[in-house]
């Protein structure tokens, strides 16, 4: 083997290590993130005690989202039986993030 094959397979390796550091850098992110994320249940309770403590009505928060109330009340005890698009438009009148996996 010459010294430029070996120089061509330090490269290689190196970037393979790289590549493989970049990968695990990204995973413990995502891991990181998620220890700050909740399933829908306490997703719904964090809703309601974010309209309380704006001090909204359950018919403001409904006004302001344009969700029905029932459908507020679902959120807020956790169904998972609700729209998307209606947990999102909850979450962004109260000014919250939501972050769907």
């Amino acid at each position: 083997m010459s010294i430029t094959d070996k120089d061509f397979r330090i490269d290689e390796l190196l970037t393979a290590l790289n590549h493989k550091v970049t990968e695990l850098q990204r995973a413990a992110s995502m891991a990181e993130q998620s220890t700050n994320l909740a399933p829908i249940e306490e997703a719904g309770e964090r809703i309601r005690n974010e309209r309380k403590k704006q001090g909204l009505t359950i018919n403001e928060l409904c006004d302001l989202s344009g969700v029905a109330p029932v459908t507020l009340a679902k959120i807020e005890k956790g169904s998972p039986n609700v729209r998307l698009e209606s947990l999102i438009s909850v979450a962004y009148a109260l000014g919250m993030k939501l972050w769907v996996n």
